[in-house]
């Protein structure tokens, strides 16, 4: 039985850059990656093979290459088991492999509604983070004419926008009167909605699915609890994820209230050098220090980089309270980003808000070929004026502008910091200097608190 000073249970983006953080900067010590499947994906990309990459999922395609080259070891094997008390993991094929330290980092599974009669017909399909199965999902999917996508999250629209797009005749049922409506505040959340209702799509909000309809065992139509029914030569569900912890918990490692594994800010669980990070580990929410859900690739890779430069001890301080959720998507051109608080969790969460916009062009003059409008919504502390959450729509600059507010919540900056807040500008590529829809946000804000 050969040993390592670190085994990875997982090839995802969470495990890849644990990885690559031990190599980097511990060299000496051997690391072995234990992944499921030769070939991994990008999760945010998924949707976008349907259409944008020309229904090729080759093209967003992802493995382990940049930690082998710094040295990691990869075997492709499912761990069927885990002894913590000897230190030992085991795969299918009866091979055993001993550690100092253990890493889950084993991702999270689609919620399948079993409660929904028809959940398991032929061409009902789900999105699984795994490149074999999304590999044969792309492979056919051409082959229907009508499909329809329950959930209107974000993978869940995306993939229904980009079907759209490669001309199927798409139907998008969500159960909430909103898509997006879990990270986006009401107001961009109904914009969103209408973005996806600008499509060829047909979008039914408030809309719930009683059965999925077969004949033969192959998918018909979908019947919704109003008795209305719609044609389906494939159904894809898009529900949600919940965290892929079965071999942690027969292996004895303590879960939370949500299945994942519990974990403390540098991703140690409750058993004796065994660490978990990723979709498969608890989060914290950043204002509340609750047990939170956020199963976000970013949010993985921030914590894998936390975790292995602390694995052998803290080097590292944790610089963040807890997890800080960051949204974005792009539906039919418009570019959508949230971070933080807003009006609706706010409200859930006991936290008070004052808030304010701004729009403006994203270049100036505004009359440059390829300008969007940019509109910038921040949220602050009524208190002491600290930045709590933040909204962008507009055009492309929209991804990494919410990047920005999600640090100045990072740090507690607050509005008064933002109204000096020094830029660059140049008329290609930002907002006008005196237009800059950040500052003019928070100025706007700092207005309502000294008035």
């Amino acid at each position: 039985m050969k040993t390592y000073d670190v085994i990875i249970i997982g090839g995802g983006p969470a495990a890849i850059v644990t990885g690559m953080t031990i190599k980097r900067f511990f060299k000496g010590k051997s690391v072995l990656m234990i992944k499921e499947e030769a070939d991994g994906l990008v999760p945010c990309g998924i949707p976008y093979i349907f259409y944008l990459l020309a229904n090729d999922s080759e093209k967003n395609k992802m493995g382990p290459k940049p930690f082998v080259d710094l040295g990691g070891e990869v075997i492709v094997g499912k761990a069927a088991k885990v002894d913590k008390e000897e230190k030992v993991v085991s795969i299918e094929s009866g091979d055993l492999f001993g550690y100092d330290k253990l890493v889950f980092a084993t991702g999270s599974l689609p919620v399948v509604p079993t409660f929904i009669p028809g959940y398991d017909l032929q061409n009902v399909f789900y999105m699984k983070k795994s490149f074999p199965y999304i590999h044969n999902l792309a492979s056919q999917i051409n082959r229907f004419k009508n499909v329809v996508t329950v959930g209107g999250g974000f993978i869940g629209a995306e993939v229904a926008e980009q079907l759209s797009a490669a001309g199927a005749n798409v139907t998008l049922i969500e159960s909430e009167p909103l898509c997006f409506s879990r990270a986006f505040s009401p107001e961009l959340s109904s914009i969103a909605t209408e973005a996806l209702k600008g499509t060829k799509m047909k979008v039914l909000t408030s809309a719930l699915v009683k059965e999925i309809v077969g004949e033969n065992g192959t998918v018909q139509q979908v019947m919704l609890a109003d008795g209305s029914r719609i044609d389906a030569d494939a159904v894809i569900l898009s529900i949600g994820y919940t965290a892929n912890s079965k071999l942690a918990k027969e292996a004895g490692i303590e879960l939370n209230r949500y299945g994942d594994i519990h974990v403390d800010h540098y991703g140690r669980t409750t058993a004796k050098d065994v660490c978990a990070v990723g979709d498969c580990a608890q989060t914290y929410g950043f204002l509340t220090g609750r047990s939170d859900v956020i199963k976000l690739a970013s949010t993985a890779t921030a914590e894998a980089r936390t975790l292995g430069h602390n694995l052998f001890g803290i080097r590292i301080k944790k610089c963040t309270a807890g997890t800080l959720g960051v949204f974005s998507t792009e539906i039919d051109g418009l570019a959508m980003a949230a971070s933080g608080a807003n009006d609706k969790n706010a409200r859930e969460w006991g936290v008070d808000l004052i808030s304010a916009k701004f729009s403006s062009p994203d270049r100036h003059p505004g009359s440059l070929p390829g300008v969007s409008n940019l509109t910038v919504k921040l949220y602050a502390s009524p208190v002491d004026g600290s930045i709590l959450g933040g909204e962008a729509w507009g055009g492309k600059s929209v991804g990494e502008i919410i990047n920005v507010i999600s640090l100045a919540i990072q740090k507690s900056v607050t509005v008064f910091e933002l109204v000096s807040f020094q830029v660059g500008t140049h008329p290609l590529l930002t907002a006008s200097p005196v237009n800059n829809p950040i500052i003019r946000a928070a100025e706007e804000i700092v207005y309502k608190m000294t008035s």
